[in-house]
């Protein structure tokens, strides 16, 4: 019988996460699951309504860590009122998720990688929630800050497990789709950020909380809201198996198998007898890990054990012969992400006061000197007897414009999947940040208020270049180190979305045009600095090849 027709290829595509070919694990030869299929099924069984299911299933976790951790930008302006924040302060909240989610990233993927995807995802979906309602009832600062920075350690265990569930469904063939296609979904996902906003946050209700002593406002049910989605996806994974690749990799063949047959089932709906899915044998996989039999030192200590594991792992990347690259792809994600999350998380803020003005005032304006006459007290609610009334109510411009943004961060998420194949990555990854950048430097330039909202919302969706990168640093890095590499690289772009955040806190009233016009033009500079990226080795795949991960 013929190999490709009658077998299931199995080893799909994984983002191999710290240490997971190191001493923890042994590498064998290639794994496939030979079956006694008389016809070639491998496509049907390899895509079908179940890989559907936990595509949508990946988009909706992916959406949710950026929910917990984006969502508080549209708070900020009402949390500055509810909780007497000063910017400073609210540049610390707005960071504070982030910086949970770059502190424990890369312990959670090692945790994922020992003791399983679903294992680590699950009960930090379920926690997250938990964490979420508890920050919904801080009554002062610390503890909201506090709390959101526990709430970030937590989601971050979606963040660097998800894509590789979802990659460990599929055969190499389909794993790329699916991860973009989980991803469109949750950029998708995000044009209803304004929404929940908007459904929670302007409304006029409040009742007292006895025991802790605090007022319960809407602000507080729309984090509720937030992390909803959170508790939705943990409990949806009770369905949901374990990665049946880890399984294997764990030494557990059978409940693999077990997998793989309800995937075919659920693929298939039954339509053909479970007995032509029978099991003839396991071939070894190259790039499967395997655990080894014999245990760990028991005098060794664990913790230094570990870090140990971590740091040979790390290390070769601070080598000659890769430092250029890692230290280019750091830079140039750290500026996007210092511009795409950092900058966004002051958009509602910039917009709110830009739509206070336009309504007020026909004078026109740059932003920034829109926001000193608001720092006068300008556009400050007053009352008859002379006394501010801080508004804890967003413009209703504001989810608008909001959405807007969402949609055409969405969009240009899906443009620029398309010029990508045509031009190749780095050309647009140029012309992408070029523009972006452009458009940010105007933005701050024009005397339009509605105008330079519109040219900030294209910088703002500087973002999208960051699935660009990733894929030049998959590219452009060995096999053994491209999953260390994208890890480091994106910890050190979130490192930009907490420095973009609390910089922008501590700089936006007072020197408001170096704080806006440095990030625009950092951009240009890192799409000028992709073309220093190396170029990938050509790698030719057999037809079989692309059909295994």
């Amino acid at each position: 019988m013929g190999r490709f027709p009658g077998t299931i290829l199995y080893m799909m595509y994984s983002l191999l996460l710290p240490l997971k070919e190191k001493t923890l694990f042994n590498t064998k030869k290639r794994t496939d699951l030979i079956c006694t299929h008389p016809i070639p099924f491998l496509y049907r069984f390899s895509f079908g309504k179940f890989n559907i299911f936990i595509i949508i299933f990946s988009g909706f976790v992916l959406n949710t860590v950026v929910l917990e951790s984006v969502g508080v930008s549209f708070a900020l302006p009402v949390l500055e009122c509810d909780l007497h924040l000063t910017h400073k302060e609210q540049g610390i909240i707005g960071a504070a998720s982030f910086a949970g989610v770059i502190a424990s990233s890369h312990f959670w993927g090692f945790l994922a990688d020992t003791t399983g995807r679903k294992r680590i995802m699950q009960p930090a979906l379920i926690l997250g929630f938990i964490v979420t309602v508890f920050s919904s009832l801080s009554p002062n600062f610390i503890t909201f800050a506090i709390l959101r920075f526990i709430n970030g350690i937590i989601i971050s265990a979606g963040s660097a497990t998800t894509f590789v569930y979802l990659g460990e469904f599929h055969c190499q063939k389909f794993c790329n789709r699916a991860i973009l296609f989980g991803g469109l979904i949750s950029s998708s996902l995000a044009v209803f950020f304004p929404i929940i906003a908007l459904a929670f946050i302007n409304q006029s209700w409040e009742f007292h909380v006895p025991f802790i002593n605090i007022v319960f406002t809407p602000w507080r049910s729309y984090f509720l809201a937030c992390g909803l989605p959170g508790l939705l996806c943990g409990v949806a994974m009770f369905y949901l198996p374990e990665s049946p690749k880890y399984l294997l990799s764990a030494g557990k063949p059978e409940e693999a198998i077990e997998v793989l047959i309800r995937m075919h089932r659920v693929n298939l709906k039954d339509k053909e007898p479970q007995t032509e899915f029978t099991i003839i044998s396991l071939l070894p996989d190259a790039y499967a890990p395997v655990r080894k039999e014999k245990s760990l030192e028991k005098d060794k200590n664990v913790f230094v054990y570990i870090m140990q594991l971590m740091w040979h792992q790390t290390a070769p990347l601070f080598m000659r012969e890769h430092i250029r690259k890692t230290f280019l792809s750091c830079l140039i994600l750290y500026i996007i992400f210092f511009n795409a999350h950092g900058l966004y998380m002051w958009f509602p803020y910039v917009l709110n006061i830009a739509m206070q003005y336009t309504e007020k005032y026909e004078d026109p304006k740059r932003l920034c000197d829109i926001i000193k006459f608001a720092k006068s007290g300008n556009l400050t609610n007053v009352e008859n007897d002379n006394t501010e009334v801080c508004s804890m109510q967003l413009e209703m411009s504001t989810y608008f414009h909001s959405t807007i943004l969402e949609v055409i961060y969405a969009s240009m998420l899906l443009i620029t999947m398309y010029l990508v194949g045509k031009f190749g990555r780095k050309p647009m990854l140029f012309v992408f940040l070029f523009v972006c950048g452009a458009c940010g430097i105007l933005a701050f330039s024009v005397p339009v208020p509605l105008l330079a909202i519109y040219l900030f919302v294209i910088q703002l969706c500087c973002g999208v270049a960051v699935n660009v990168v990733n894929a030049i640093v998959v590219e452009i890095f060995p096999t053994n180190l491209r999953a260390m590499a994208i890890c480091i690289s994106l910890m050190i772009g979130r490192i930009g979305s907490v420095t973009g955040s609390n910089i922008l806190g501590i700089l936006i009233e007072s020197h408001c045009e170096l704080a806006l016009y440095s990030p625009s033009v950092a951009l240009i500079v890192a799409g000028a600095l992709g073309f220093l990226l190396p170029k990938a080795n050509n790698v030719i795949r057999s037809k079989d090849q692309e059909n295994t991960p």
